[in-house]
């Protein structure tokens, strides 16, 4: 027989219960260079962000965050973009954008085609990015440079394992993944077929550093 109390109990173990599975099913996010976040979104533009509401998309999404934008540049995609979503809770990997900023934002397309952002999508201000990384979207060396693959080198000495690499070594030496490589360089194809890190178009003179050769 159910009395007050064991009602009362019961609620207070279903709260306990979700909120431990919310930290459970918490975001994480990998710390990738801006190009590998580049490369594998589906559009990236920027825009300024005009409006924001609470939506509900269709029957199979909960409740997510609609931000109206207008767009100034694309980067990567093949359409104008009018609106983001992003999950209402940070749990989810929802994001916190700020109306008539302007934004470099990049995301995936969704469930009826809608463009999600999160927290893992490469998203900043527009003016809090570096004078390179504008350089390296404006003349698409971000973009070009998708067929080579960025590795992660987390202590050293770290080396590439075939030409076709570049080695990310800001969590190495820098401890931070906003870098100078970060920062200031895109990896991209030479003529060769070898891909190195270029800053301005050319290849980084003290490219055997970021090898962590001993």
């Amino acid at each position: 027989m159910n009395t007050p109390k064991t009602g009362l109990l019961f609620s207070v173990l279903l709260v306990l219960t979700l909120k431990l599975q919310e930290l459970v099913d918490g975001c994480t996010c990998l710390p990738v260079h801006p190009q590998v976040t580049f490369c594998n979104s589906d559009i990236v533009i920027r825009a300024l962000v005009t409006h924001k509401r609470l939506v509900s998309t269709n029957n199979v999404e909960p409740d997510m965050i609609q931000y109206e934008v207008k767009q100034e540049k694309m980067y990567k995609g093949f359409e104008m973009v009018k609106y983001v979503y992003t999950a209402s809770s940070s749990a989810a990997c929802g994001i916190e954008l700020e109306t008539n900023i302007k934004y470099l934002i990049t995301g995936h397309f969704g469930i009826e085609g809608i463009i999600h952002i999160g927290i893992c999508n490469w998203i900043v201000p527009w003016d809090d990015l570096t004078s390179l990384q504008k350089w390296h979207l404006k003349w698409n060396k971000y973009e070009t440079g998708c067929s080579c693959q960025i590795i992660s080198c987390h202590s050293l000495p770290c080396s590439a394992l075939s030409k076709s690499q570049c080695v990310w070594t800001d969590l190495a030496i820098e401890k931070t993944p906003a870098g100078s490589q970060a920062n200031n360089y895109a990896c991209t194809k030479q003529d060769n077929g070898s891909c190195h890190w270029c800053r301005e178009g050319s290849a980084s003179v003290n490219e055997n550093i970021y090898y962590g050769e001993p």
